[in-house]
């Protein structure tokens, strides 16, 4: 069973949404977040906490500071309403 009460809602800004998609190329290191965006250490890392909070990545090897994508967000958007004209 899903629980997505458990999850933090997070309001996703363009950084997220670039962390995101670089995940959905592998499992990545903080350092290389950083190269990649260009934002600053300590950016990347509060967004990747703000992430790994809400449950979307999770930490695999805290020494590395090595991250895995669990779920992303974007994706877990349903549409349940129907429309009745």
């Amino acid at each position: 069973m899903i629980s997505y009460d458990m999850q933090l809602m997070v309001r996703l800004k363009d950084v997220d949404k670039q962390l995101l998609d670089l995940f959905h190329e592998g499992d990545r290191t903080q350092s290389y977040l950083v190269d990649e965006t260009g934002y600053t250490r300590q950016y990347i890392h509060q967004r990747l906490e703000v992430l790994e909070a809400a449950g979307y990545i999770e930490n695999i090897h805290a020494k590395s500071a090595l991250y895995h994508l669990i779920t992303d967000p974007r994706e877990n958007t349903t549409n349940d309403q129907e429309t009745d004209s």
